[in-house]
């Protein structure tokens, strides 16, 4: 009965202990061919531990992971997916790479963990080909009925039709940003949505610049985990999010380099004198030890070509450092990371406008957001982008300053037809005092311009008006504002200096967000980065560069002050 009972908890732990699964039924093969079992690292155990709190906080298993180089995630992940569907029944795990090599590299490091599994407690398996194992009996019924299926993100339906309990999705960074968003919205669907559901969620990856699908899920996600060293052990606190999605259940993880042990040099001779005044700081700041200062400045010399932006890229020691070293924006990205921490949500609430009244409804997800009501007697700006309208096309945006002194105090951003937004800048214009509106006339824009000044009637001395000569002598009106190859630049350059300046006056975090991906092509040419969005900025140039060309009112006299809010007048 002793033997019996002690080989029940044998098995007992293996199906519900990961590490100890890992150490005495994994193999893996190390950097220097050895094939090894495998022994969680300090970053495993810690991602093992940050798991447990996920759960006894009641939340699913949702994890994005940015990392630094080599710290033995993707093998801890996919260890865990192959874990979960040999010791349980009615278990399927899916796991998607980058590229076709990489798919081929992970699935043959799961491969070799079945091939060495040990075979008292190795499944059986149906099918084991260069895409999938089923653990099922070769012939007839039984067996575990669990499957790992692995994929490349080239596959926009890649899960389609499936149930995946656990998702492992790899370098998300460096999947194609034509076919994240539809990958990902294909594979997460297949995910069980259930409250009590055994399924986890699992993104990791390096970074590569700003903008995509990594981005998004890291840097909006609501449960924010850090890592830090405390006694030069590495440990995890967790913080909320405040401005994230309360619906939001996704954990964000930063590692750094320094929390891997391997990253010391113990032999150094490295002494407290010869530092730097940035290595004191980093020592300060992170807890480090000399030997971290010594592994580094050898990693930079040897492995970085003595270059400290490329040890930053493979080495970050924030997220800041991983996401902006590989990015190519306009803005200065660490000054508008900065007004992203500090931007505040809308003081004055959000709305929905009923276009055919006007009547602005309270909404917590509204497309109009009101930092600022209207001061009696105040002239106000509003710059719009135009979109056609499509649900997964561009936004239509809408950006409201105070005349004098830049400051945003409204924006509206959304899908909906240019005629329908035609009425909502009419609303926006009549509710800021009669604001000026500046609507862009490219293309549908024209559809918001003659639906304002031939079928709303807005004052068209308070439109945006540009003359236009036609033969043989006679001055037109051309309402709105054409961007053109000309213009554009004016109005971004404007924007970057009032940035850079810190006289922008802008407060919203959607802005500051499509700033980050917002860049300059080999040819000049200004454009948010592929797949990203530029219609708020687009909005906030137009308001900020026309104010100052638009002539002020004669009541403004040296007594016309800007209010920062406003309780007299309201949505």
């Amino acid at each position: 009965m002793g033997k019996r009972k002690q080989s029940s908890e044998i098995v007992h732990r293996l199906r519900s202990d990961y590490a100890y699964f890992a150490s005495r039924c994994l193999y893996i093969q190390t950097t220097g061919g050895k094939r090894v079992l495998f022994i969680l690292n300090e970053i495993q155990l810690l991602l093992e531990g940050i798991i447990s709190d996920i759960k006894a906080n009641g939340r699913p298993v949702r994890l994005v992971i940015l990392k630094a180089r080599r710290e033995g995630i993707s093998t801890w992940a996919a260890g865990r997916l192959y874990w979960h569907c040999t010791t349980q029944r009615n278990r399927h795990a899916g796991l998607i790479t980058h590229e076709p090599d990489a798919t081929a590299a992970v699935f043959g490091m799961i491969r070799r963990m079945y091939d060495y599994h040990p075979e008292v407690v190795r499944p059986s398996t149906r099918y084991n080909s260069t895409r999938k194992l089923d653990f099922n009996k070769p012939v007839g019924p039984g067996g575990l009925d669990s499957s790992i299926v692995v994929g490349t993100a080239d596959k926009a339906d890649f899960g389609s039709g499936q149930l995946f309990h656990y998702l492992h999705l790899s370098e998300v960074a460096k999947w194609s940003a034509g076919k994240a968003e539809s990958v990902l919205t294909s594979v997460l669907q297949t995910v069980p949505k259930e409250a009590d559901a055994d399924a986890e969620v699992i993104f990791e990856s390096t970074a590569k610049g700003l903008g995509g699908a990594f981005y998004d899920y890291y840097i909006m996600s609501r449960y924010k985990y850090e890592i830090y060293l405390d006694g030069g052990r590495p440990k995890f606190r967790c913080h909320v999010d405040d401005k994230a999605d309360p619906d939001n259940q996704y954990s964000s993880v930063f590692i750094p380099w320094f929390a891997f042990d391997k990253y010391r040099n113990e032999s150094h001779t490295l002494n407290v004198s010869d530092l730097t005044d940035n290595e004191r700081v980093l020592m300060q700041t992170h807890n480090l030890e000399l030997s971290h200062i010594a592994w580094r400045r050898r990693c930079i010399s040897n492995d970085c070509k003595g270059s400290l932006d490329t040890f930053h890229q493979e080495y970050p020691g924030n997220d800041r450092e991983a996401f902006l070293t590989s990015g190519r924006a306009v803005f200065d990205n660490v000054k508008v990371m900065a007004l992203m921490e500090t931007a505040q949500e809308p003081t004055e609430g959000r709305y929905e406008i009923a276009t055919s009244t006007g009547e602005a409804q309270p909404n917590a997800r509204g497309r109009l957001q009101v930092w600022a009501n209207p001061w009696p007697g105040h002239s106000y700006v509003i710059g719009a982008d135009v979109a056609e309208g499509l649900e997964h096309g561009d936004y239509s945006a809408a950006v409201v300053v105070h005349h004098i002194t830049g400051q945003q105090v409204a924006q509206w951003h959304g899908h909906c037809d240019p005629d329908i937004f035609a009425h909502v800048l009419y609303w926006m214009g009549i509710y800021y005092n009669t604001a000026h509106l500046v609507p862009e006339r490219n293309n549908h824009g024209m559809a918001v311009v003659m639906a304002l000044t031939k079928t709303l009637l807005y004052p068209t001395a308070k439109i945006w008006t540009e003359t236009h000569i036609e033969p043989p002598n006679r001055p037109l009106p051309r309402y709105g504002w054409l961007t053109t190859t000309a213009s554009k630049p004016a109005l971004i350059d404007n924007l970057i200096m009032e940035v850079r300046e810190d006289t922008h006056g802008l407060v919203s975090r959607d802005i500051f967000l499509e700033m980050l991906t917002y860049v300059q092509d080999e040819q000049g040419r200004f454009g948010a980065q592929q797949g990203r969005h530029d219609d708020l900025i687009m909005a906030a140039a137009i308001a900020k560069y026309t104010r100052t060309k638009i002539t002020l009112p004669a009541s403004a006299g040296k007594t016309y002050t800007a209010p920062v809010n406003s309780s007299e007048a309201h949505f």
